[in-house]
């Protein structure tokens, strides 16, 4: 009797040429490990050597289990099947899970990743644990013809006792591996036996090792779970992982991001967790699939658009539909597919989001609108979702499985949604939806009958939501299109104001900065004392003149002349500032420090020449012996100030007046228009009613007929109603009583805050990461380095007695106490570590400060001076306040000083209870004296303007300050570290 036989080319067949890439296969692996009842599941994939490790912390599986599953073909537990194996173990506490693998897919496709794999299982049941089974196989044995499945011998090996297989034991069941290629001698070709041999010998791998990568999923001592080491991985992989395309996501993050649900509200908690290791290098690593990559609940919230509901087992929808927040529950879409008959797929539930394509139309605010539209260009779409667990490939921009881009391309008015505009999810499960089955090769469902009423139902939802909500014409479309509209005229709104602001404020900034510019070089004093010394030479002139009468006539015009050109000189240096503009932080200090700094040019400068011009006519007056009337000379001051007073005035009002005719005539002409577009459209509204037989019309057409005509009459004349008192609002909002805050005013203000805040949030969350990088950083060095001491200790004992260790140990010493002797430097700065405060003196912050810098200050040949008065100061207190701030300081001063010419000074001092860190390196100008301790300012180049910031504030919370003052005898910059009670007074 004839029997079926199985080459060993089927699991070729069923496996690697039947899975539809690397990233699928990593995906069934996924899923295996959910069956396992694992909690993580995480690959690693390290570039240097091509090796991809995966790793989960199931149950793990038995000899019998890797046997009479794992190697065993079409298993049928998982089938339900009473000639089966009993069903899978499930750990006591976990709820029960779906069996989503089938086929043997995922084990099979290992081979589309690499062709040589290590399997390490390690079982974990009711009795304990179990031993390690670990296993070898090359695929590539699976691809040879003539070989019967059969006669392909698996090497397997137990290890007892929490022992994870070495490189020995590789060696070991790589001979025995080799046993199949001598067998089949004959049916290897030479060249594919070169290829077996050159693969045995490239592996030089050791288990154990690897093992502790990733200690938390380690099978050593009380680990369980399962590993697969693959090595090499496929070249295609580094392919799928990476992406030219900046607004498209690789093949890798389209299929791994979301394989659970983490996206939408409420969602379950996912069963399993995953990660996807890139190790660039042996240094640099990105978790290419961490939960940040993925859609999150809050960005599901604030979408513009919302639909959730559910199909009952009829096709017929039932939800809520939200559009821009407004909801319509209840509201039902007919699918006139079912005839009164169930379908097949079963029912199941949806829940999406949308948000605008343009962002004049979104509600979302501009920070988050382009990162969740750049998310939704790249991974947005409809994900698939059985019992909580992603279906491949749905979810895939490029799979249009509901024809949804296709009819876009038709009318993308009409239809309305893209799959670069939505992300939500569709929920099935295998109970009411068992009908829908995967292909072979996971590249979807098969197409049957289940699944083509599921993709109608779908398709023709998406056809009909558009058709109701979307559309002009729609059923509940003009909310939809009052708001789109609404949106769009305040964010062009929005725009022209930002427009009109930004020409503002940029003129402001550059008119302060030619300001101080010409403060710093003395160009207002200049030209005052220029102004001052033509006077004079002028008076002289003058008062040589024979004839008296004309002399006091040219003496009072010289005067005349020389006050309109100092009043003159002053306007030159006055800046305005703009009306109804609110301005960011640094802008408005830039502004108030100009406040201050005219002042002082006002009262140095501009007030002394002008009483040098009164005192200057008087005495030349005298000592020509010419009477001056000073009443005439008041007088034509008065007069020459009044003149220029009146000219101002009649410019501005003959401005003003232009301005008023212009809005005039142009509110004349929008209301005008506005009334005539009202007749127009009640003469067609009245043309078409006397076209119209009432007389045949049935009740239901004639209630119908009606309504349209009347709002149309409405909708005309709601919209130029709003309009016209839009208009008028405007007009309204103007306020001439004196002092009286007007719309401008208004607007500046909110402006001023909004800025405030925005700048003060982003500030914060700049605080949160550093404090979050801190932490981390800390507990990764701390761990570090207790390894790495412990480790030299252990060599050193090796090094003791083998006289080739002992030069490798001494260098690593060496190289090891340089790195150490740094990070113990950070040591003062852990406040936990000092649990009250201690005795802080001068020469301890030295020696600090001059270890921390050493290379620096000798680098840039910069001197750091400590007089005897710090080294004797002493304080209480944390060493975690104070050394930063000095650290903070030191730091600055050295990058100044780097380009100063020598010699290059850093000095610490004290006195009394003060400490002072001065430095002669560029000077810092008075009126930044406050300013460079506010949030967010930093005049280095790339500065964040944190340093100083924070170091004030420590010093504020222990009750001292940190303060700018005159600088020290020899030095350009000085900071005073002081008593806040002191500081105060």
């Amino acid at each position: 009797m004839a029997k079926f036989k199985t080459r060993a080319r089927a699991v070729d067949m069923l496996g690697r040429q039947q899975i539809a890439g690397i990233p699928t296969a990593i995906s069934e692996l996924f899923k295996n490990a959910h069956d396992a009842y694992a909690d993580r599941v995480e690959v690693d994939y390290y570039r240097s050597d091509r090796l991809f490790v995966l790793r989960d912390d199931g149950i793990g599986m038995t000899k019998e289990d890797f046997e009479k599953r794992w190697l065993t073909l079409g298993t049928e537990s998982k089938l339900g099947g009473n000639a089966g194996l009993k069903p899978p173990y499930v750990p006591p506490g976990k709820k029960l899970r779906p069996s989503l693998g089938e086929k043997g897919i995922g084990r099979l496709a290992i081979a589309a990743i690499g062709p040589q794999l290590f399997v390490l299982t390690r079982a974990k049941r009711d009795d304990g644990l179990h031993d390690l089974v670990a296993a070898y196989i090359h695929w590539g044995i699976f691809e040879q013809p003539g070989i019967d499945l059969d006669d392909i011998e698996i090497p397997i090996k137990t290890f007892s006792n929490g022992k994870v297989p070495n490189a020995a034991d590789v060696e070991e069941m790589l001979n025995t591996f080799r046993g199949n290629i001598n067998r089949f001698k004959d049916e290897i070709s030479d060249r594919e036996k070169e290829r077996f041999e050159n693969d045995f010998q490239s592996i030089a791998i050791d288990p154990s090792e690897i093992d502790q990568y990733e200690p938390t999923l380690s099978l050593s001592e009380n680990g369980f779970g399962t590993h697969f080491i693959i090595i090499p991985a496929n070249e295609i992989l580094e392919a799928d992982i990476s992406n030219d395309d900046s607004d498209k996501a690789s093949p890798l993050l389209k299929s791994l991001l979301g394989f659970t649900n983490t996206m939408t509200p409420d969602h379950e908690p996912p069963a399993i967790r995953t990660a996807f290791r890139d190790h660039k290098s042996e240094e640099i690593f990105e978790d290419l699939i961490e939960a940040g990559e993925f859609f999150t609940p809050k960005e599901f919230q604030i979408a513009d658009h919302h639909i959730f509901g559910e199909f009952d087992e009829f096709g017929q929808f039932r939800g809520t539909i939200s559009i821009y927040g407004k909801q319509y529950q209840n509201h039902t879409i007919h699918w006139t597919g079912a005839r009164g008959s169930k379908t097949e797929c079963g029912p199941f539930k949806i829940n999406f989001a949308e948000v605008q394509a343009s962002q004049k139309e979104s509600k979302v605010s501009s920070d988050e609108y382009g990162r969740l539209i750049g998310k939704t260009r790249k991974i947005g779409g409809l994900y698939i979702y059985k019992n909580g667990i992603r279906i491949l490939p749905y979810g895939d921009t490029d799979v249009d499985w509901l024809d949804i881009e296709k009819r876009r391309t038709k009318s993308a008015g009409y239809y309305h949604f893209s799959h670069r505009n939505i992300f939500g999810i569709v929920e099935i499960d295998q109970a009411r939806n068992k009908e829908l089955s995967e292909k072979a090769g996971r590249e979807g469902f098969r197409e049957n009958k289940a699944y083509r009423q599921f993709q109608d139902i779908l398709s023709r939802f998406f056809v009909q939501i558009a058709a109701d909500f979307f559309r002009e014409e729609g059923l509940y479309g003009e909310e939809y299109d009052r708001v789109k509209k609404e949106l769009t005229r305040l964010e062009l709104a929005r725009r022209d104001r930002e427009k009109q602001v930004s020409v503002k404020k940029k003129k402001l900034s550059n008119d302060l900065e030619k300001f101080f510019s010409d403060l710093d070089s003395n160009k207002p004093q200049d030209e005052a004392l220029l102004l001052a010394e033509s006077m004079q030479k002028d008076l002289v002139r003058a008062s040589n003149l024979s004839d008296s009468k004309l002399a006091a006539y040219q003496i009072l015009t010289i005067e005349s002349k020389a006050r309109q050109k100092l009043r003159e000189l002053e306007d030159k240096y006055k800046v305005a500032k703009p009306k109804g503009v609110g301005l960011p932080n640094k802008l408005l200090r830039d502004y108030q420090s100009y406040e201050a700094s005219y002042q002082k040019l006002q009262k140095n400068t501009f007030n002394i020449v002008r009483e040098l011009i009164e005192g200057e006519v008087s005495e030349m007056a005298n000592r020509a012996k010419l009477e001056l009337d000073r009443r005439v000379r008041v007088e034509l001051a008065l007069r020459d100030l009044s003149d220029q007073a009146l000219k101002s005035g009649k410019e501005e009002r003959s401005e003003t007046y232009l301005i008023i005719e212009k809005v005039h005539k142009e509110v004349k002409e929008v209301a005008k228009a506005s009334v005539e577009e009202i007749e127009n459209t009640l003469r067609e509204v009245l043309s078409d009613f006397e076209r119209i037989d009432f007389v045949t019309l049935e009740d239901n057409v004639l209630i119908d007929t009606r309504e349209k005509l009347e709002t149309r009459i409405l909708e005309v004349k709601e919209q130029k109603q709003d309009y016209l008192r839009y208009i008028r609002a405007q007009l309204e909002a103007i306020k001439l009583e004196d002092g009286a805050a007007s719309q401008m005013d208004q607007m500046e203000a909110l402006e001023q805050r909004n800025s405030t805040l925005e700048e003060r949030a982003d500030m914060d969350l700049q605080l949160s990461q550093l404090g979050m990088a801190i932490e981390v950083i800390n507990h990764e060095f701390d761990s570090s380095i207790r390894g790495i001491r412990h480790d030299l200790r252990r060599l050193k004992a090796w090094a003791d007695v083998n006289q080739s260790l002992s030069s490798v140990y001494n260098n690593l010493r060496t190289s090891f106490d340089h790195l150490d002797g740094y990070l113990t430097l950070f040591t003062p700065l852990h406040r936990r570590l000092y649990r009250n405060e201690v005795e802080i003196k001068g020469a301890e912050i030295r020696t600090y400060i001059d270890d921390l810098f050493k290379k620096r200050l000798e680098r840039h040949e910069i001197e750091l001076k400590a007089t005897q008065n710090f080294i004797k100061k002493t304080i209480i207190g944390y060493p975690s306040s104070f050394y930063p701030v000095f650290v903070n300081i030191v730091d600055n001063a050295i990058f100044w000083l780097k380009d100063q010419p020598v010699p290059r000074i850093i000095e610490l001092d004290a006195k009394g209870k003060d400490f002072y860190i001065s430095n002669n390196g560029p000077i810092i100008p008075e009126r930044n004296f406050d300013v460079i301790f506010e949030q967010g300012v930093s005049y280095k180049p790339g500065g964040r303007g944190l340093g100083l910031f924070i170091s004030k504030e420590v010093l504020n919370k222990i009750g001292y300050d940190l303060s700018l003052i005159e600088p020290r005898p020899n030095m350009n910059v000085t900071f005073c570290i002081n008593p806040k009670s002191d500081s105060d007074n």
